[in-house]
């Protein structure tokens, strides 16, 4: 399972080696025991709406946990899942063409840029996770923590993916919906914002209650926004980082 583990880990550097336009490269380490059960609560949607106002949603988001303990044929929902990530692929794929054609024209070039890198960057770490699901191989140390709005379609929000160490949680590649990228960042109608937010409390909640033996989460953070969302939750730098 180690070498499984290490393949995952160097198709991911040999593709984040080649990107040059990321602000951040950060581990961040959280002791569980520091969080209080208000810290890890549940939160719901911030929404765009058709004024392009910020509205808290009164539908809360819905929370998912896909392991790889079995195969597609017996666990349907690792199928799902891996069609979803080939679908994102391929729709990331799309939306970067449309910018680079003016069809999804951002007249402001930083914030074109952030976006492109964004969805860039999503990409690869889509393509990563990815290689867990082309060979229908079993894997019981990788869980994935999806974030879900039913109002839009279950299609899934934020996909993490997870890797028990131990004592750790390693929270390895945290991937977006494209579409939820675009209309985040350009603050269009339809935006769903904090599902990152919940995404980790609602992974700090399954291992609290499931996995008692895990006692820290360690994320691996490239962006910016995610960086400031683990820090307010009470991640820190860490001590094994130089």
């Amino acid at each position: 399972m180690l070498s499984y583990n290490y393949k995952i880990f160097l198709y991911l550097m040999i593709f984040l080696f080649s990107i040059k336009s990321f602000a951040i490269d950060e581990v961040l380490d959280l002791k569980l025991s520091a969080l209080s059960e208000d810290d890890i609560s549940l939160i719901h949607p911030i929404l765009i709406d058709s004024n392009t106002q910020k509205v808290v949603s009164i539908i809360p988001f819905n929370n998912e946990v896909i392991s790889l303990h079995k195969s597609e044929l017996e666990y349907d929902e690792r199928r799902v899942l891996k069609n979803t990530l080939k679908t994102y692929i391929k729709r990331t794929k799309a939306l970067l063409n449309n910018i680079k054609k003016k069809k999804l024209f951002i007249e402001n070039i930083a914030l074109r840029n952030e976006v492109k890198s964004t969805l860039v960057m999503n990409k690869v770490f889509m393509e990563t996770a990815y290689e867990d699901f082309k060979y229908n191989q079993i894997n019981t140390e990788v869980r994935y923590y999806i974030i879900i709005l039913v109002k839009y379609n279950n299609n899934p929000i934020v996909i993490t993916r997870s890797i028990d160490t131990l004592d750790t949680l390693d929270i390895d590649l945290v991937m977006s919906n494209p579409d939820n990228i675009i209309d985040t960042r350009l603050n269009q109608t339809g935006a769903i914002k904090r599902a990152s937010v919940e995404n980790v409390r609602s992974i700090a909640r399954d291992i609290r209650s499931n996995y008692p033996s895990i006692k820290h989460l360690s994320a691996y953070v490239k962006s910016p926004i995610l960086e400031a969302n683990y820090r307010r939750m009470g991640f820190e730098t860490s001590l094994y980082c130089n």
